[in-house]
C-alpha cells in the first residue's frame, strides 16, 4: 500500500474506534459534538476517517467518552 493509503486507511480505524465506543454510549454525534465543544459534522467527519484529528480532539472525545486516549489505536494495522 502506498503512505497515502496507509494514512486514510489509519484514519478510518480510528474513527471506527470513536464511532464504536460513542454507539456503546448511546450517544449520538450531535451529544458528543456538544460534549467536546465540536460541530456534528465535524464528529462525523473524524468517524468516517476524513479528518485527522488534533492530540488535544482526542483528549477532549476520549474524556467526554470516558475511555483513554489510547482506546482509539487499540487495533491491528
Amino acid at each position: 500500500m502506498q503512505t497515502k493509503e496507509l494514512n486514510k486507511e489509519f484514519l478510518k480505524q480510528v474513527g471506527k474506534r470513536i464511532a464504536k465506543f460513542r454507539k456503546k454510549r448511546k450517544m449520538t454525534q450531535v451529544a458528543l459534538g456538544d460534549l467536546c465543544d465540536m460541530e456534528s459534522a465535524s464528529i462525523a467527519r473524524l468517524e468516517a476517517g476524513n479528518s485527522n484529528a488534533t492530540s488535544l480532539t482526542l483528549l477532549k472525545i476520549s474524556k467526554a467518552l470516558d475511555v483513554p486516549v489510547k482506546t482509539f489505536f487499540d487495533f491491528k494495522f
